[in-house]
């Protein structure tokens, strides 16, 4: 049995198997080293989901202890007794607005880990698709299509706005804290310190990510020089 090759996944195909085909034979060595691949795809998404839930139940702890942290820090009495020194005052009404920013860039990391983690797993999901079309068993797509379409809802997409909602209310509770200490003035630095350390950490982590890539092999100076 012979399976057509798609026009748009042949690119995939021809990446993962090193050549150009236009059909596959289900009982050829190209047939095989798809079912290899697949089957490794599928460990691989099933691994890059358990780092998703380890890392959210990770995430989730250093929230709930900064949030407790923060309310310590609001209910304890931190004035200090008439004799200290007014630098100390001033340190102490800041340490609210210091762990609100701890929250705040530990929030923002929380929101580029999680889009990474569903970009990840959206592309193994694609590939599993596409590998089981010509592998003969179309199955993870029949039951992904299975069930109403009205509660069709990503898991991938739940985190991502899990993530968002808990950035939003650090840069709330950060921007809050900065203006009952220092005014208009302050919250709206605040608001410039927030947008410029979400602008640096996107370009600093799409710089990182950009750097990885797979150079094509060199030529040698001797081959050059054999060339004619």
């Amino acid at each position: 049995m012979r399976i057509t090759i798609e026009s748009a996944d042949q690119p995939f195909i021809h990446r993962l198997l090193g050549e150009e085909i236009e059909s596959i034979d289900t009982a050829s060595t190209n047939a095989t080293l798809l079912q290899q691949a697949l089957h490794s795809a599928r460990q691989q998404k099933d691994h890059e989901a358990d780092l998703d839930w380890r890392r959210n139940a990770l995430f989730l702890l250093l929230f709930v202890f900064l949030y407790a942290a923060l309310g310590a820090s609001l209910t304890l009495d931190l004035t200090p007794q008439a004799s200290s020194h007014k630098s100390l005052a001033y340190a102490l009404e800041a340490v609210p607005v210091l762990i609100a920013f701890s929250g705040l860039f530990v929030s923002l990391l929380y929101v580029f880990l999680t889009r990474s983690g569903a970009r990840r797993l959206r592309n193994w999901e694609q590939g599993i698709f596409v590998l089981e079309k010509y592998s003969g068993a179309n199955f993870s797509r029949q039951i992904n299509e299975m069930g109403s379409r009205t509660t069709d809802y990503s898991q991938s997409a739940i985190n991502v706005a899990l993530a968002l909602f808990i950035c939003v209310t650090w840069v709330v509770m950060y921007n809050y804290f900065t203006f009952t200490t220092s005014g208009v003035i302050g919250s709206v630095i605040s608001l410039f310190i927030t947008t410029m350390t979400y602008v640096i950490l996107d370009i600093q982590l799409l710089k990182s990510n950009s750097s990885i890539a797979i150079d094509e092999p060199l030529i040698p100076a001797e081959d050059e020089k054999e060339k004619p």
